[in-house]
């Protein structure tokens, strides 16, 4: 059976001896075995495990108890196991206009690790104890003669020990808009939606809650509940593309009741299975530790597409809207390219406008009357990635898919049939409606990987993937054995097999679960806007899901532990102007500084000839510290503060080696402390430290020199003479840069096969994991070129901050600027290693500071102005010469052996 990135089937049912025939089984890498608590120290699985192919004879294991399983935490209290559930019909149910579903029967069980029988299905719990947290993992067979529908799956848990008068939860939207933050866990439960089934569906799994949720407060995917002195629950779905996770919430007399509901709607043959997605609970005190955890779980199962460079750029929306034409995106262009020093951008994107009709992404309008591969190739020219912005599941009527491949089309549960309305967008289409392509259709798929595979082969190798909700919604499909989820991940998965491994995919209005393993980057927020609050006269319910600063700050402040967890974080565009919009200052650089504290995506969104130079300076600003604290971790060091205090948090604290990052909001009307309604300060606090690490790249922390084996491979004979001339001190080392690369005609195909034959030095990841784990800083210093070490970052999965010049393409020839140097000083690089040192040391002047260094040119001031020095080939040569000591190394372990001494 053929398997996708993330182990589900690429066709996700299939019967129990695993031939496909339309009936639900999830592949059986989510096992139900103990393999699963690899890791977990005191972890074990109890409960039952299938036969081979998931239907056969099911065996209790020795570890399994009659005793309800019990969460336990000293602090925290205790959660119990209470109730297991299956919401099932004897055939699909006849659903509403805007999909409810007629009547299910609800069989109910003891949540206890084993077999039982509810209704028609036998299901086997297993259990995985590890103290304060524990997964459970269903299986359930269809036992009678006849097919069933299987509607969901319920897991019930009673949390005992909580303060029931002071609890918040954390209410997680559906999708990268749906509203996103704290609320109190109240007795009211959910708030009514107030606009309907229909509207409520574009941003909820279900379009109305059954019956029985009345009184419940509702999350999607996962949530934490926290009590008023810290006690804290977290409860979530390790989704996959299989099932959909409610968590529901419930404050009674007997403790706080909470419920994972997973959202099936498949039907399941006689005798078929379905491993359902494990659940996970946990006790603690210490809420964004809970969610971290549960991300790191989540990344793991899934596959989380993590390692890729943090990407810069620029894209042509909040500018310009649906009104973008070629020469606008031209003039913005050139604009980049004259300013390229100040703004380190790598990506252009072109975003909605360019479309013939919205479906048709290969044809453009008359506004880009030359077509999309020419608009690719200036991007490309210029220096810059080509991006494009798409919708890859909708369709207007107007498009040719549409017409001519209406059976494509998801269809309606209204009673005059027609496709499925996905959304109303007037701007698309004269009738306002927009449809959704069907990712159960075998012929979808194809022109799914068609599409995208064209584009990428235009140029295009960064893709924004907008309103992708609409696949998931509940609709009739052409093959309903797929699950909502099962239908959008299966049209994802035709999106990343067209457009390739390399391309870089970023999700939008996307639900989140599905996309783990496909996606590299996430919109995690409701669109920014140049205002301040959502517009006046939103239908009610989506006021807060609709484009505004304010909203957009609430979810990226409340998504920040998703970070290089799931995917990289899209927290959408800066808007740096300061003119042309209903922003004021202080609230654009609300915004310019959440962006930077999380470390997230950094995209702007301006025309660039209007912005003035402080809006310049918020940009280079803005860059500069997102890619500092993402470059902490391998794992995102962003954290929100006072998550469940109000429904906004009131900050975000990001600590890495050598300092904290301290950013502050108030998104209230009135003043709150020192901050003005609508501000934010952010404060930095240098951190007390012993120890930092420097070390150069080429030689030293990758076995070769990038730039002189190129210089040898493609300059040769002109590399002699230079460096003859280097040598006579007729010019600097970065003279000698620009005469010998500046303009080399390499092709890009050739540097990226040169660039995969770079190994980094043994003990290279070792050395940065052990800094990393003993919070001493970790820097490289190269005097060689960022666009490089982001991609060996990559190939290499490792992530580091580091100084180092710049390297673009234009024309296919490469074009270099310094990185930061220092007329003062005789090493005449383009990155003077010594000014970094001393700019290290003015901020932490008690630290032992290690440079590590193999070049007698660019590493010899480092080495004079470093405490110890590790250093081998032409730099130990000249230290000897002038009789600086130095420790000799041979590989990044021999460094690595001595650092726990100078700690």
């Amino acid at each position: 059976m053929e398997r996708t990135r993330s182990g589900a089937s690429s066709r996700p049912w299939v019967d129990q001896r695993g031939s496909a025939q339309g009936t639900p089984r999830r592949s059986s890498s989510v096992p139900v075995a103990p393999s699963r608590t690899k890791g977990r120290r005191g972890s074990r699985w109890k409960g039952v495990a299938a036969s081979p192919g998931g239907a056969g004879r099911l065996l209790c294991s020795a570890a399994m108890s009659p005793a309800p399983s019990v969460v336990r935490d000293e602090h925290a209290g205790r959660l119990e196991a209470v109730r297991l559930g299956v919401r099932y019909a004897a055939a699909p149910p006849e659903r509403s206009e805007h999909g409810e579903a007629g009547p299910l029967t609800l069989a109910e069980g003891r949540l206890a690790a084993g077999r039982q029988r509810l209704g028609p299905f036998e299901v086997a719990l297993a259990a995985d104890h590890a103290g304060e947290r524990a997964e459970w993992v269903a299986t359930l067979r269809n036992a009678d003669a006849e097919a069933r529908y299987l509607e969901s799956v319920v897991l019930g848990f009673r949390w005992q020990g909580a303060d029931l008068s002071a609890l918040r939860y954390l209410k997680n939207g559906w999708q990268s808009w749906s509203f996103t933050g704290s609320r109190a866990l109240d007795a009211e439960g959910e708030p009514d939606f107030g606009s309907g089934p229909w509207l409520r569906g574009l941003h909820h799994p279900l379009s109305a809650p059954p019956a029985d949720r009345a009184g419940w407060h509702e999350s999607s995917l996962v949530s934490v509940a926290r009590d008023g002195v810290g006690r804290t629950c977290l409860a979530g779905v390790l989704e996959g593309g299989l099932g959909t996770g409610l968590v529901y919430w419930q404050a009674s007399t007997g403790g706080l009741r909470v419920e994972v509901e997973i959202q099936l709607e498949v039907p399941l043959e006689p005798g078929a299975s379905l491993e359902v997605e494990p659940v996970q609970v946990a006790l603690g005190r210490d809420e964004n530790a809970l969610l971290e955890s549960f991300a790191d779980d989540l990344g793991r199962a899934s596959g989380a597409r993590t390692g890729a460079a943090l990407p810069t750029g620029w894209c042509s929306w909040y500018q310009f809207f649906h009104d973008v034409t070629e020469q606008d995106l031209l003039r913005n262009l050139e604009a980049l390219s004259r300013i390229r020093s100040e703004f380190p951008v790598a990506v252009v994107q072109l975003d909605d406008g360019y479309q013939r009709a919205i479906g048709d992404w290969l044809e453009t309008n008359r506004r880009f009357p030359r077509g999309l591969a020419p608009v690719a190739d200036e991007i490309r020219a210029a220096g810059f990635r080509p991006g494009l912005w798409t919708a890859p599941f909708c369709a207007v009527g107007e498009s040719r898919v549409a017409r001519e491949h209406p059976e494509w089309l998801l269809g309606s549960y209204r009673s005059a049939g027609g496709p499925h309305r996905g959304l109303l967008h007037p701007a698309w289409t004269g009738e306002g409606w927009v449809y959704s392509l069907d990712p159960t259709r075998d012929e979808v798929i194809a022109h799914l990987d068609e599409t995208f595979a064209s584009l990428v082969g235009m140029g295009f190798s960064y893709l924004k993937l907008d309103f992708l909700y609409v696949a998931a919604m509940q609709a009739r499909a052409g093959d309903p054995s797929y699950s909502k989820a099962g239908r959008l991940r299966r049209g994802l998965d035709a999106i990343r097999r067209g457009a390739g491994e390399e391309a870089f995919l970023l999700g939008c209005g996307c639900p989140l679960g599905p996309a783990v393993g496909v996606v590299d980057a996430m919109r995690i927020g409701p669109d920014v806007a140049p205002h301040w609050a959502p517009a006046p006269g939103s239908p009610p319910g989506l006021e807060e899901t609709l484009p505004s600063t304010r909203s957009a700050l609430r979810s990226v402040l409340a998504r920040v532990w998703m970070h290089r967890r799931l995917w990289i974080n899209d927290p959408d565009c800066l808007m740096a102007r300061t003119r042309g919009t209903e922003l004021r200052e202080p609230e654009v650089d609300a915004l310019a500084d959440a962006i930077a504290v999380t470390g997230g995506l950094t995209m702007i969104s301006d025309d660039l000839p209007q912005l003035v130079e402080a809006d310049r300076v918020r940009v280079r600003r803005t860059v500069e510290r997102a890619r500092e604290i993402d470059a902490a971790g391998m794992r995102g060091v962003a954290r929100a503060v006072g998550l469940l205090d109000r429904e906004i948090p009131s900050g975000i604290e990001a600590r890495t080696a050598s300092a904290c990052w301290r950013y502050t909001l108030n998104a209230d009307e009135a003043p709150r402390g020192a901050l003005a309604a609508h501000a934010a300060s952010l404060d930095f606090e240098p951190r007390d430290l012993r120890l930092a690490v420097f070390c150069d790249y080429d030689g030293t922390f990758a076995i070769q020199d990038v730039g002189s084996s190129l210089a040898k491979a493609h300059a040769g004979e002109r590399r002699e003479a230079l460096w003859d001339r280097l040598g006579a001190g007729e010019f600097t080392a970065w003279q000698y840069n620009m005469e010998l690369l500046d303009g080399l005609e390499l092709p890009e195909e050739k540097l990226e096969a040169f660039l995969r034959t770079v190994e980094p030095t043994p003990g290279a990841h070792e050395l940065v994991r052990w800094c990393e784990d003993h919070g001493v800083p970790f820097r490289i210093l190269s005097d060689g070129f960022g666009r490089n070490l982001d991609r060996l970052q990559e190939l290499h999965g490792v992530r580091f901050a580091y100084d180092a010049n710049h390297l673009w393409y234009e024309k296919g020839r490469w074009r270099l600027a310094p990185g930061s140097p220092d007329p003062s000083c005789s090493c005449g690089t383009g990155t003077c290693k010594r000014a970094r040192i001393a700019a290290f040391r003015a901020l932490h002047p008690k630290a032992t500071v290690i440079h590590i260094g193999n070049g007698r040119v660019s590493d010899l001031c480092a080495s004079q102005s470093a405490d110890l020095v590790f250093a081998k080939d032409t730099l130990a040569e000249e230290l000897d010469r002038r009789g600086i000591a130095y420790q000799p190394f041979a590989t990044l372990h021999d460094v690595l052996a001595q650092l726990p001494d100078h700690l």
